[in-house]
């Protein structure tokens, strides 16, 4: 039987972890720490080891791999908190760099004008020891250099380190990092190139010193191998090959791997991913089963180097804020995230949230959240929502159906927007809803867009998580073309895998000859399999269960219902649950609204199918 795997993801507001022990999963939950991701980190291994009636030394000892999705430099991003990176340049690509479009917008992101200066490497270390020294008194934590591909690239950004730690030697306590933008990326476009090193610079910081210690806390505890990192171009792999920019949306990057997992054995060729999480929702388009990468990710206005996941982000989950402007209930962009949270949270939340409402509504159960180990607090919803019932004058309960309404019909529109770009017939797609709010909200949505099949997973709360589970160890090498570029490529694969681990029987190399903005260029990609959990059949046996418990659920259009209420863990294979009825597991919440049934198949996926030609 194969060893035991552990794949976590932390998100704004959870973070997951889907563990395969003995061949059976186990998926565990905990609150993030944004304080320290170290802690939560942590904790959803302790807790792993606690379901599984093991100590953590015992589970971490007997375990062959540990993959890791984080947001730590998504988070670094969105909330400005990384350090001021000065910008070194030649003269003639400074002033391009900072009057260019491209340019600002990188600057704007994570620098300033204040922090470019220009160098020469031809000349003496002087000029290269006053530059640094102008920026350094600017504040900068951290230092790049980026010299034209045409005038020497690396070669000359290497002299310009030479020069700057003949004066400020890296031993020293005052030594500031200086990253060389050749080293980070080998695109030949010089700005986009710029670009990505002062992203990099701008969430390394945060991103190495918390995985770092990650990583040191799971050899406390008896890992032997090394911990893999999930990155945004699908791969992953060890901390030390690690480039922090690399890591930037690596969640919503394993929840595409995951996709394409269930794409492929459920034969679905237009899948549409609907991860609803604290803080926003995700959605991908996957066609031919296949995720949707960009060759050059963004992030904001900015253009990279890497390769990232074409996800699209509205700011829109459990934890966004709703409230009243112009008279409207509004739901988002803000967002309370783990912390303050949501009001019914009870830990210091006082704004009404998504996951408010569905309390109020009867939605989700107070008692049973996270299996009950977070009980929630109804009245602190209820008052939460008083002072936009007075403002529209309505009562709480209208608030919070509100509420619902008007986030269901932002996640329509905008999905319907791409599906429109895309030529894609709502009808023929499928949503695939994780998450721990995906479950939730999925029907309504589809509903609205006229997506008639909804796909819900046992583990939809935690599916990010398992789809790190699908990564494997991979290292892509692409420069442009020359004289033995291929075999110099090749043999910087086969060192780097020896690095992971992996000796060359263990190792798949790749060339490709590519087109990358009108430059001719090797692309050389070696990957080391690892192991991957897969959905397993199982016997189906068709039936109607009888529902574990009944409970009042207030629907749109309908007021108050007694609605049946089934567990998750009790549905076998063959079980059908016709709506209105909610479908209760640990971690998430399935509606099923009336004309929708919820069926379970050999794999353990809930179908949900619209049966009603209403649209709702």
């Amino acid at each position: 039987m194969p060893g035991t795997t552990i794949d976590i993801d932390t998100g704004g507001t959870f973070t997951d972890a889907y563990v395969v022990h003995d061949g059976a999963a186990t998926t565990v939950k905990v609150l993030t720490t944004p304080h320290d991701f170290a802690l939560c980190f942590a904790q959803v291994v302790e807790r792993a080891a606690e379901a599984l009636g093991l100590g953590v030394d015992e589970l971490l000892q007997g375990t062959e791999c540990v993959r890791y999705a984080t947001t730590v430099g998504t988070n670094a991003v969105i909330q400005r908190t990384g350090p001021r990176v000065g910008l070194l340049l030649d003269a003639d690509a400074a002033a391009t760099f900072v009057e260019g479009d491209a340019g600002r917008a990188a600057l704007e992101h994570f620098a300033d004008e204040q922090l470019v200066a220009a160098v020469d490497p031809a000349q003496d270390g002087a000029g290269v020891v006053s530059a640094a020294k102008a920026l350094l008194g600017h504040a900068a934590r951290g230092l790049v250099c980026s010299m034209p591909a045409a005038d020497g690239g690396l070669a000359a950004e290497r002299a310009v380190m030479r020069d700057f730690h003949d004066h400020h030697p890296r031993q020293c306590l005052d030594a500031v990092p200086l990253t060389l933008s050749h080293e980070i990326a080998t695109d030949p476009d010089d700005v986009r190139r710029t670009a990505t090193a002062l992203f990099n610079a701008y969430v390394h910081e945060d991103v190495a010193r918390y995985l770092h210690r990650a990583e040191d806390w799971l050899r406390d505890h008896g890992y032997t191998r090394p911990l893999l990192i999930v990155h945004n171009d699908g791969g992953c792999a060890r901390v030390a090959k690690t480039v922090a920019g690399r890591t930037y949306n690596s969640g919503p990057t394993a929840g595409l791997l995951g996709a394409e997992h269930v794409a492929r054995v459920c034969a679905i060729d237009h899948l549409v991913t609907f991860d609803v999480g604290g803080t926003s929702l995700d959605v991908g388009f996957l066609a031919g089963g296949r995720a949707p990468f960009l060759e050059h990710g963004r992030v904001g206005a900015v253009e990279l180097s890497f390769a990232m996941p074409d996800v699209h982000v509205l700011g829109a989950g459990g934890g966004s804020i709703a409230e009243v402007r112009d008279g409207a209930m509004e739901v988002g962009p803000r967002s309370a995230g783990a912390t303050p949270g949501p009001a019914c949270f009870a830990t210091g939340g006082t704004e009404p949230t998504v996951t408010d409402a569905d309390v109020v509504l009867g939605i989700i159960d107070p008692g049973a959240f996270l299996g009950g180990r977070l009980a929630l607090d109804v009245a602190a919803a209820r008052r939460a929502m008083e002072p936009a019932a007075r403002e529209l004058g309505v009562e709480v309960d209208a608030v919070a159906a509100r509420i619902r309404s008007r986030l269901h019909e932002r996640m329509a529109a905008r999905i319907a927007d791409e599906l429109a770009q895309r030529g894609l017939d709502p009808a023929a797609t499928t949503l695939l809803a994780y998450g721990g709010g995906g479950p939730t909200h999925a029907c309504d949505v589809a509903a609205r867009l006229g997506v008639r099949e909804v796909l819900t997973l046992p583990f939809a709360a935690v599916f990010s998580a398992f789809g790190a589970s699908s990564a494997d160890v991979r290292h892509t090498y692409v420069e442009p073309d020359g004289p033995e570029v291929e075999d110099r490529l090749r043999r910087q694969a086969f060192r780097d895998m020896r690095g992971e681990g992996f000796g060359a029987d263990e190792v798949d190399v790749a060339v490709e000859h590519v087109d990358r903005d009108g430059t001719p260029c090797v692309a050389v990609t070696a990957t080391a399999r690892l192991e991957h959990p897969a959905l397993r059949e199982q016997a189906v046996t068709e039936h109607t269960p009888a529902p574990a418990a009944v409970r009042p659920v207030t629907w749109p259009g309908a007021g108050v219902l007694e609605t049946p209420v089934h567990q998750a863990a009790e549905l076998r294979p063959g079980a059908t649950v016709a709506g209105p009825a909610v479908v209760e597991a640990d971690d998430t919440t399935v509606v099923v609204p009336a004309g929708w049934t919820h069926h379970v198949d050999a794999l353990g996926i809930g179908r949900l199918t619209h049966t009603d030609q209403e649209a709702r």
